[in-house]
């Protein structure tokens, strides 16, 4: 003989019906998927986690789009790959149809700024864990200038896409003056503002690598309905040598 509730309609409801509607306030509220994200791009034992925590909130997009600094100089002022990509994890196609329109906005295929560029291979493999079926465009700026990354950024949101905006933030300071700084600058780019951004960057005498990108996904989140950007993750590269006196500041950011 089975047992019978006891405490329903004390501890908890007595019908069917209020128990259900009570357990489904209970449940987390979906957070609304980002068209756009920032993700570091350092070694994976220093910014992996942070990278993770950025492209795991994603939509599940068919193709991203990976923009990234170009560290080279290699290359022209804006350099899109029409290349597949490898990775122990195996091929990411090229959305060549994506690249080409990108092209046809006023940029150039150079596959020279690619070669050597750290900054979009670092992604891919969290892309090919994530979104297995994903396709990708990779986007690499020579040119980051506030005009060229609204140029980009409006270019994209042409487009059925998501992107990934690759960077670091402050390099090779202390710990809490790096975060300091960091975080002005993020406050300035919650709006969405990316003249407000540019204007930090400089206030703030802050070393982001990739500014542009950040400017050219913000450009496009903002096109695409989102209202703010949302810090959801920090970390420093002092926090796995030890030596929090040089560090380089990681941030996830999701743009929604």
């Amino acid at each position: 003989m089975a047992r019978q509730p006891v405490f329903a309609g004390s501890f908890y409801p007595a019908s069917k019906q209020l128990c259900e509607r009570m357990l489904e306030s209970f449940k987390p509220k979906p957070e609304p998927e980002a068209c756009a994200v920032v993700s570091p791009h350092a070694g994976w034992v220093y910014s992996g986690r942070t990278a993770m925590r950025a492209v795991e909130r994603l939509k599940g997009k068919g193709t991203v789009v990976v923009v990234s600094p170009n560290h080279t100089g290699i290359g022209e002022a804006v350099s899109v790959s029409k290349q597949d990509w490898v990775t122990p994890l195996g091929e990411i196609k090229c959305d060549a149809e994506a690249a080409q329109k990108i092209v046809d906005e006023g940029f150039a295929f150079d596959e020279a700024a690619h070669g050597q560029e750290h900054s979009i291979e670092v992604q891919l493999p969290f892309i090919q864990k994530l979104f297995p079926e994903a396709r990708l465009v990779a986007v690499t700026m020579a040119d980051q200038s506030l005009e060229i990354a609204g140029k980009l950024g409006e270019a994209l949101a042409k487009l059925d896409v998501a992107v990934i905006a690759s960077s670091d933030f402050t390099h090779y300071e202390p710990a809490k003056q790096a975060k300091q700084k960091d975080d002005a600058v993020l406050a300035a780019l919650e709006g969405l503002d990316v003249k407000e951004f540019y204007d930090a960057l400089k206030e703030n005498e802050c070393s982001a690598c990739g500014y542009g990108p950040i400017a050219a996904a913000a450009t496009f989140a903002k096109k695409r309905g989102a209202k703010k950007a949302r810090v959801i993750d920090y970390s420093n590269s002092g926090q796995r040598t030890r030596d929090e006196s040089s560090v380089v500041d990681y941030y996830a950011i999701e743009f929604i």
